[in-house]
């Protein structure tokens, strides 16, 4: 991209973060066309599922306000990058050519290993997932035990926030609560989860989901009639 002169044609594949970031800086350049594909046609905020599942917040934002003006979005998904002929193949049968091409497509939720999680468990790493647990989560009485999945902070933020909602939580969080916090954040989160009623169980694991349950590594069940699964990304 030194040539003053000429016109480089940017592909960004995946409107999350990175790229829609991408996306804005790259059309500060007069010299640079720049076309952003992405499957939605609204900008979602992962880091708020967890709010948009409890109904105490959105997560998605109209791309109209986030991209800049020169930046063209096209609401579809990439099929193959062909590096020889140097074009985006789209799954709608459409072709973008490129001069250079930028991979953000980002993580989705990890699969679980653990049986009968896929089957039984909902999880909220993207849009369409967290619109199911929402609607699951409509259906079950307020007093209706659920469990959560997952000590980091996806896991904690969950708990809190269906808790606050006034839902039964357990959360159910491996090794350490919030292991990426320092210890004296971990011991305020602790502190937070216990006064809002979340019952935390620690140094635990699941072993395995139940449509009504969930059995621990040490040969506990406890009832469960909605498990949110938020242990990893893939």
């Amino acid at each position: 991209m030194t040539e003053h002169n000429t016109r480089h044609k940017v592909v960004v594949i995946g409107g999350g973060y990175a790229g829609t970031l991408a996306a804005n800086r790259l059309r500060q350049r007069d010299d640079v066309d720049v076309t952003l594909v992405n499957p939605r046609p609204e900008f979602v905020e992962r880091i708020r599922l967890h709010q948009f599942v409890a109904r105490t917040g959105e997560a998605t934002v109209d791309y109209g306000t986030l991209l800049g003006e020169r930046v063209r979005l096209v609401v579809d998904s990439a099929a193959r990058i062909d590096g020889a002929a140097r074009a985006v193949r789209l799954a709608s049968g459409r072709t973008l050519d490129y001069d250079h091409v930028i991979y953000a497509v980002g993580s989705t939720g990890g699969v679980p290993s653990v049986p009968g999680a896929a089957e039984f468990a909902f999880d909220l790493a993207e849009l369409e997932p967290a619109r199911r647990l929402r609607a699951r989560l409509e259906e079950l009485p307020l007093d209706a035990p659920v469990t959560v999945v997952g000590g980091g902070l996806t896991g904690v933020e969950t708990a809190a926030e269906l808790a606050e909602r006034g839902r039964r939580v357990t959360l159910v969080c491996g090794r350490s609560l919030a292991p990426y916090l320092s210890a004296g954040g971990r011991r305020y989160v602790a502190k937070w989860l216990a006064r809002h009623g979340v019952a935390v169980l620690g140094n635990a694991t699941v072993s395995e989901v139940r449509p009504d349950a969930v059995v621990l590594a040490d040969g506990g069940v406890r009832a469960s009639a909605l498990t949110i699964w938020t242990a990893g990304f893939g």
